[in-house]
């Protein structure tokens, strides 16, 4: 386990059961059996933060192998989909933002058209910063 999720874990996870054990358990309950209560509480929750890792490695795998007998041009698909949406809905709504300032006709677009596409362009463009960030902290 990384030293940053080990520590969000121990924090977070300590905290809420730090909480749990003075809200539930009796208050005639010693200061031994408390930590040890923790102490269990957060090895339980480290267990199955290692066994959601492992089935989300899992589902990657079962996905890369399915993927493997697959035609070329489905695989082109899943590789450029996102970037492709992305970058159309960027030209889109540059369109929208320099077409008057050009002398070309501009169309409206409503809020919610406006919302959608604002909301592509920060995940694409952010989803792509946070993995390669974590490329780089993590060394992938």
């Amino acid at each position: 386990m990384t030293p940053v999720i080990g520590d969000l874990i121990s924090n977070t996870v300590g905290k809420v059961v730090g909480k749990l054990a003075d809200k539930y358990l009796p208050s005639t309950l010693g200061e031994v059996e408390k930590a040890e209560f923790q102490k269990e509480a957060q090895r339980l929750a480290v267990e199955e933060y290692k066994t959601a890792t492992a089935d989300m490695a899992t589902a990657r795998e079962l996905a890369g192998k399915e993927s493997d007998g697959a035609p070329g041009w489905t695989k082109i698909l899943t590789v450029t989909h996102r970037p492709a949406w992305s970058f159309l809905v960027l030209a889109i709504f540059a369109w929208t933002i320099a077409a008057p300032y050009a002398g070309f006709p501009a169309f409206p677009l409503s809020e919610v058209h406006r919302d959608v596409m604002q909301t592509v362009i920060i995940f694409y463009f952010g989803g792509r910063s946070i993995e390669k960030a974590a490329g780089i902290v993590w060394g992938k």
